[in-house]
């Protein structure tokens, strides 16, 4: 009798292939991102719903599920690109919102509050992570809503896409990213100061712009704590010295409530600029009147935050960053509501009443205030009908002057 020849074994399918291969981790990946992505989200719209210690809670949880998403999301980022046909498409959306999240949603910031801005995060991660479960079921063999072994099986490393996928991440994305950031703080740069501050490629500006109203004026001089050293005799020299007087910016501490002084002198001397003088020593010409708050007038908490803050720069200055980081550790983050009405609209109406009482005594009244109080203060101008007559343009630091840029 003839022997029949052996049958031939079933070839594999799909499944098969997929187990030899071993643990799916390029799969896991994408998953695990989408996973915790999904969780932040869920645990964001929670937590912007809930008060006391729930949020705090929940706040503290839907941190390390940010955490853990965007250790994925790095992974993610990495294999894109080194595997042939590797189906990441589906999940660019979620990769995309998951990096803008990591720029703090900007410029958002300048134009809505942060707590909207939080509640939309976690409403788009949401919207999005379901959204590409859904893509991913509705294209997936077994209907299954994640990444599955079989679809990352037969997706072999390329060492010539690698490095082109590297070069291409160095090159353009990343510049293009770095541009996107610098757009961005421009935009919120300007729009938070109203116009009194600028940024473009050569360096940081403040605009000075003069308010009148019968025949009086008032100039308000834009400051900030560093800048290049002529920098505060020009804007000193920008109103007359004859009829003038100088409502200073100067909060006093007559209980000695502040534990260390704000000093940037440092921070200042680090980058190649000069801290902040006393202004009104630069023109001893005119009078001077003092309309600024007292640390008395402040919150404890935000004499706390004052405090901490000064220890911070005082530690980067002293000890040097690890140092100013051991400092940082303990800064417990402030009301923000509560922090603006002291530091801002406290002492901007204060200085406000203090420019209608001196209308009638002077001609010409400087404020060299800084730069974050101006677009309240120009708003107190506005209600005592004065008008803008004047503007001009100084130059605080070119990006030149900073030793950051200089090379060794």
């Amino acid at each position: 009798m003839t022997a029949q020849p052996a049958a031939p074994p079933p070839s594999p399918d799909s499944s098969t292939v997929a187990r030899k291969t071993g643990i799916p981790w390029k799969a896991f990946v994408f998953n695990a991102f989408l996973a915790f992505f999904l969780l932040g989200g869920v645990l964001g719209i929670l937590e912007s719903a809930s008060r006391g210690g729930p949020k705090a809670v929940l706040g503290f949880l839907q941190g390390i599920a940010n955490f853990s998403a965007g250790t994925f999301w790095l992974l993610a980022l990495l294999l894109i690109g080194c595997f042939r046909s590797l189906p990441w498409r589906p999940f660019a959306p979620a990769i995309g919102l998951f990096l803008w999240r990591g720029f703090a949603f900007l410029p958002l910031p300048a134009y809505l509050s942060w707590s909207t801005i939080s509640c939309f995060g976690a409403v788009a991660s949401l919207g999005i992570s379901t959204w590409t479960l859904l893509r991913l079921r509705k294209t997936n063999p077994g209907g299954g809503p994640w990444l599955t072994a079989e679809a990352v099986a037969a997706c072999p490393f390329s060492v010539r896409r690698t490095l082109a996928a590297f070069l291409l991440k160095l090159l353009v994305l990343t510049p293009l990213l770095l541009a996107y950031l610098f757009v961005s703080i421009q935009l919120m740069v300007s729009h938070m100061s109203n116009g009194f501050l600028s940024l473009n490629l050569k360096g940081l500006f403040v605009e000075c712009r003069t308010y009148e109203k019968n025949g009086n004026q008032v100039v308000l001089l834009p400051t900030v704590h560093i800048a290049a050293p002529s920098f505060y005799d020009e804007i000193m020299q920008t109103f007359p010295a004859d009829q003038a007087v100088i409502l200073p910016e100067g909060v006093t501490d007559n209980q000695g409530l502040l534990k260390v002084k704000l000093d940037y002198s440092g921070v200042a001397d680090a980058v190649g600029l000069s801290a902040q003088p006393n202004l009104t020593l630069r023109r001893k010409e005119p009078s001077v009147r003092h309309y600024d708050a007292d640390i008395a007038d402040f919150s404890k908490q935000t004499v706390e935050t004052l405090n901490a803050i000064a220890m911070v720069i005082q530690s980067a200055t002293t000890s040097g960053p690890l140092t100013a980081l051991e400092a940082l550790r303990g800064f417990t983050e402030p009301d923000t509501e509560v922090l603006i009405k002291d530091i801002l609209e406290t002492r901007n109406a204060r200085v406000v009443s203090g420019v209608e009482k001196e209308l009638s005594n002077f001609k010409y009244i400087a404020l060299p205030w800084g730069a974050a109080h101006m677009p309240g203060i120009e708003r107190g101008l506005l209600k005592l009908d004065m008008h803008k007559v004047n503007q001009q343009r100084f130059n605080v630091f070119l990006w030149d002057d900073l030793n950051i840029f200089k090379l060794p």
